[in-house]
């Protein structure tokens, strides 16, 4: 074998104790092709919570620079609070790291390119966690769109909601929070945890593998349903991008239903798309021809740290950079200068599972369900919450 095929890149988890530690599972797990150099979190007593670390006597770290004074990585996975990512990845592309950053990477545009442009600087990549851009049915659906097989795209939306209650927004300080200490964090369920499918729709839409669509404008209604949050919880959203696709999504906490959706859809010139939970990619064409692309999940969910770690031996790039996330960043933007409603308490009814408890609008999951078959918002089909 070449010295490139036995190379393993020494791979750096930074924040490990919430969406993180499925990096570190599936890194300690499995051969991803690299080996865990360290850790990087401030919680104490980590080893306890994943005795994985003792066992497998990775060392941990309270800080990056002190990692950094003793160590070195060739690749960086970061999975810490959004507002912290900015100074992470920098200080990793500094150390000479590559950086698989978990989404969204950042809050603004400009911050965006200037991360962008500090990994071309550093001749290291920067790769955003959007798993579904690393799902081998998208590239595949993509790279079709792109040739033009289904003609045009005319407008495309999707229903993508999940019920989340006072022990989701208990686990960190800045879950569904605007601000904290002042710095923008903007957590909303379209920001968060129900941004994917809307990222996906973007990134069908873009023009190049690397790029999502850019939008021009959004018209949409915002509500907070859960009177504990600060940002809003409940959005009917219509996008149109720079080529005048319109794109409706549809996304919420506050509802009975465990999980709505996903549920998408997208209009071709010569096609229509479908997917969702369970569902495959699938196109069906003007001229009957049914094209199957595979499900959602047939790609491993932790493809992405598979191929970032091979980019890291190829010398190349995850295709998912910080272009990718660039019209999902606009959008989260763009929505958060809506007003936001309020929603009458007799409407909100309180239900308990478990060692939780979950706000629940009454009638969203129909309100929603309605509005997208009608490709609307909620007002203007007559409907309200």
């Amino acid at each position: 074998m070449s010295n490139q095929q036995n190379f393993r890149p020494r791979i750096l988890l930074v924040s490990v104790g919430m969406y993180g530690q499925k990096y570190l599972a599936e890194a300690t797990r499995q051969d991803v092709g690299g080996d865990v150099a360290g850790v990087v979190d401030v919680a104490e007593n980590l080893a306890e919570k994943f005795p994985v670390i003792a066992e497998k006597n990775i060392p941990v770290y309270a800080s990056l620079q002190s990692f950094f004074e003793k160590d070195r990585a060739d690749l960086a996975v970061i999975s810490s609070p959004i507002h912290l990512h900015t100074a992470m990845v920098l200080e990793c592309l500094k150390n000479g790291a590559h950086v698989l950053c978990e989404k969204p990477l950042c809050l603004t545009q400009e911050e965006t390119l200037r991360l962008a442009s500090a990994a071309k600087e550093a001749n290291r990549f920067l790769a955003l966690g959007w798993q579904l851009n690393y799902d081998r049915a998208v590239l595949a659906l993509k790279r079709d769109i792109l040739s033009g097989r289904f003609g045009r795209p005319l407008r495309m939306r999707c229903v993508h909601a999940m019920r989340r209650g006072r022990n989701y927004y208990a686990r960190s300080g800045w879950a569904g929070r605007i601000t904290v200490d002042g710095v923008e964090v903007l957590d909303s369920p379209f920001m968060n945890a129900c941004a994917h499918h809307f990222q996906l729709m973007t990134f069908l839409l873009g023009d190049t593998m690397e790029k999502a669509a850019a939008l021009a404008q959004v018209t949409g209604e915002l509500y907070r349903g859960n009177p504990d949050v600060e940002n809003y919880d409940i959005a009917a959203l219509r996008f149109t991008t720079a080529t005048g696709v319109p794109v409706c999504y549809y996304t919420a906490h506050p509802l009975k239903t465990k999980n709505l959706g996903q549920e998408g859809l997208a209009e071709f010139e010569h096609g229509t798309l479908t997917w969702g939970k369970g569902k495959p990619f699938l196109v069906k064409t003007d001229t009957g021809e049914e094209i199957n692309y595979g499900m959602d999940g047939n790609t491993p969910l932790m493809q992405k740290l598979y191929d970032a770690v091979q980019c890291v031996k190829d010398g190349a790039a995850p295709l998912c950079g910080a272009e990718a996330g660039l019209s999902h960043l606009n959008a989260v933007r763009m929505a958060q200068a809506l007003p936001v409603g309020k929603i009458d308490p007799a409407h909100v009814v309180w239900i308990e599972e478990g060692e939780d408890r979950f706000p629940c609008v009454t009638g969203l999951e129909e309100v929603f369900l309605r509005s997208a078959e009608k490709w609307a918002l909620p007002g203007e089909i007559g409907l309200s919450l």
